[in-house]
């Protein structure tokens, strides 16, 4: 039963995975036309398409299956009147290549679910190195610079890594206690101004919990075999947090044009040392202000365009409370949603999803 159970989730989550995406997909082309949807509103259709392939798949084998876990095999007999009882799901419909199918099915998720926890930790592990590599002899940075940082990370009760380093760089580093970690060439590089509006992009990120939901949506985009497009919708919605943060230091700092100035300077900065520094080139650290790797240039330059157009048109003033909100409670939400659904199906129609289920089996077969 349980590798029955396992087979079916794989098969399912897949088969989700790729309807969420085109449909992500065609949402993504008309909004690259027609700018009609805010970033968060994109973020959340993002998230949503690689948490709900997973989370319904659970929710239709659990709901499937517990009639014959909790009945005995006498009283689901007597209970069950149709007669596809002995198709189970969508393993069924494989069976001539069963079960070395069933076998290679979960090898592959299970080596997808270790590749996915032993590349979050790895990513998270990597980055203290790699700064340690990263650091030079470099220009100590300017005195007042320093002290404006230490001002606005003890408003918000962060944590500072300062690194010697010539090559400009800042990211939020942590799940839940987070340190805003700078680069002595990024406080050199930027005026007071232009270094305000990246600290509130990073204090964003801090107050948002993106590190802890990219982290979350990387171990649930593995759960299909259609990861390759689950990864590829994580890319997608890290653009539009990186707006989304954008906006809330413009609401912070009442300064666009100085965050855009800082962006085209860091890229500038950016891909000089690209081109000549591979360690630099190897950072996987979880929030960049600006990427780590040489961005998408219509990303780049939209990026740019966005916060030079919130100079003449500011953002709402009441919208920045909803981009602030963390998944926390979204999350809770699901959560219970999903046990009393289960719930209330197994006490008023247990065998519904059951019967539902095999019928299309039936029919496909």
């Amino acid at each position: 039963m349980f590798i029955t159970f396992i087979e079916n989730f794989v098969y399912l989550s897949t088969m989700l995975a790729v309807l969420c995406f085109a449909f992500a997909w065609s949402i993504r082309q008309l909004s690259l036309h027609k700018s009609f949807l805010h970033p968060l509103t994109l973020s959340r259709l993002y998230a949503a398409a690689i948490l709900l392939p997973p989370v319904f798949a659970m929710w239709i084998l659990i709901a499937a299956f517990l009639p014959e876990w909790r009945l005995n095999p006498e009283a689901f007999k007597a209970a069950h009147s149709l007669p596809a009882h002995n198709l189970h799901l969508l393993s069924e419909v494989t069976a001539s290549l069963e079960p070395n199918l069933a076998y290679l099915t979960i090898c592959c998720a299970l080596c997808a679910a270790l590749f996915a926890v032993w590349s979050g930790v790895r990513s998270y592990l990597k980055v203290g190195g790699l700064i340690e590599r990263l650091t030079m002899n470099a220009t100590p940075p300017p005195p007042p610079q320093v002290s404006l940082v230490e001002k606005v990370a003890a408003q918000y009760g962060l944590d500072v890594g300062l690194v010697m380093s010539d090559y400009p760089f800042s990211f939020v580093w942590g799940y839940w206690r987070s340190r805003i970690v700078l680069s002595s060439g990024l406080l050199s590089t930027l005026t007071p101004k232009e270094l305000l509006g990246v600290l509130e992009h990073e204090i964003a990120h801090h107050k948002r919990r993106d590190n802890l939901a990219k982290l979350s949506l990387s171990i649930l985009s593995y759960l299909s075999l259609a990861f390759p497009l689950s990864r590829l919708l994580l890319r997608w919605r890290a653009e539009q947090v990186e707006l989304v943060c954008d906006e809330i230091a413009v609401t912070e700092t009442a300064a666009p044009l100085e965050i855009a100035e800082a962006l085209v300077k860091l890229r500038r900065h950016t891909v000089t040392t690209l081109s000549q520094n591979r360690e630099a080139k190897s950072i996987a650290a979880p929030s960049f202000f600006m990427p780590h790797n040489e961005p998408d240039r219509k990303s780049f330059a939209w990026r740019v365009h966005r916060l030079i157009a919130f100079a003449d048109s500011p953002p709402l003033l009441g919208r920045v409370t909803s981009l602030l909100q963390a998944p926390g409670g979204t999350a809770i939400m699901l959560g219970i949603f999903f046990s009393l659904s289960l719930i209330s199906t197994s006490l008023y129609a247990p065998l519904a999803v059951h019967r539902v289920a095999e019928s299309i089996i039936h029919f496909i077969k």
